[in-house]
């Protein structure tokens, strides 16, 4: 399963909507992974808090005896006695929205890039005409693909760097500086084929972009740059609706 999709196994198990196959990898893999496990338990308790009809029930009692301290006569002992359940329920409601503090995921950067970055798969190159551009393009496809990332970058600036109009190059050139961890160099391919405006790489340049920005810090603008694809009707929409709640 595609690490992207953890957090959406996760809500449907806690939400009792997951089928058996996806049910049972989540409980196979925090088996694994002790990390998951404590995330998993901690968004558990926390809807356990949430869910919690205690105080709704205690203030149905409150009400329930003013009513018969009121028909014995008794409102001064009421109004004490009021007030100190009163109490009790602010109480009650402080440290429940305290524990839910303590208790809700906090999420990093990293994390929130580990669980949606995938690699992305070319699709390859297919020239009908022999070029040094096409042999540029072939050797980059062909050196990413086979996660020789450096090499890669060096044949697409070299192609970048003839001239030419083509997006392509300039989305794996992104997209090899991504896995390379170079994520200011990334953003500026992206940047660039978002501005062409006519390719078909719009989507993955945009979403990409938005990762390139939650991991150079860029908080605002990754929360923008989500918001924009969440308004969208890009694939990735929903993932960003996402990313945008738990970046906030």
């Amino acid at each position: 399963m595609k690490t992207n999709d953890v957090n959406e196994v996760i809500e449907n198990w806690l939400g009792g909507h997951a089928d058996r196959s996806a049910q049972d990898w989540l409980i196979d893999e925090m088996k694994k992974d002790a990390a998951l496990a404590r995330e998993v338990t901690l968004r558990k308790k926390t809807d356990e808090i949430l869910s919690d009809r205690e105080v709704i029930n205690l203030r149905h009692k409150l009400t329930a005896i003013e009513m018969r301290r009121r028909n014995a006569g008794t409102v001064r002992r009421t109004v004490i006695r009021s007030a100190k359940y009163a109490a009790a329920v602010a109480l009650i409601a402080i440290l429940s929205t305290a524990l839910y503090l303590m208790l809700k995921p906090s999420y990093s950067p990293e994390g929130l890039y580990s669980a949606n970055y995938s690699r992305y798969e070319s699709p390859g190159v297919v020239r009908s005409a022999v070029s040094a551009e096409n042999t540029l393009m072939e050797n980059a496809i062909a050196s990413y693909t086979a996660r020789e990332y450096d090499k890669a970058i060096i044949y697409l600036e070299k192609l970048i760097n003839t001239g030419q109009e083509e997006m392509e190059p300039v989305f794996m050139h992104g997209m090899a500086n991504m896995e390379v961890k170079n994520y200011p160099v990334a953003s500026g391919s992206f940047n660039r084929v978002i501005e062409h405006n006519d390719n078909l790489y719009l989507e993955d340049a945009a979403w990409y972009l938005g990762l390139c920005y939650m991991m150079t810090d860029n908080k605002d603008k990754a929360v923008r740059q989500f918001s924009a694809i969440a308004s969208s009707k890009s694939r990735y929409c929903k993932k960003a609706a996402r990313l945008v709640r738990q970046l906030k």
